[in-house]
């Protein structure tokens, strides 16, 4: 499965989604908003895991 492909499902099965959520056809701004959202939350989570890793291998890690 290609790059391409993989943001054409998530950007399907969101339009699934919000088409159960709003009980109508969501329009492509909508989708594209949910879309872009969903990757930046992705990658904020991701992120912060894989960084927080990385900084413990390292014995980086802050304690509070």
């Amino acid at each position: 499965m290609t790059t391409e492909q993989k943001k054409r499902l998530l950007k399907a099965k969101i339009a699934v989604a919000l088409q159960d959520e709003l009980e109508r056809v969501p329009k492509k701004e909508e989708i594209d908003n949910v879309f872009l959202l969903a990757r930046v939350m992705y990658k904020a989570v991701l992120g912060l895991h894989y960084k927080r890793q990385e900084q413990k291998k390292q014995g980086q890690l802050a304690i509070f």
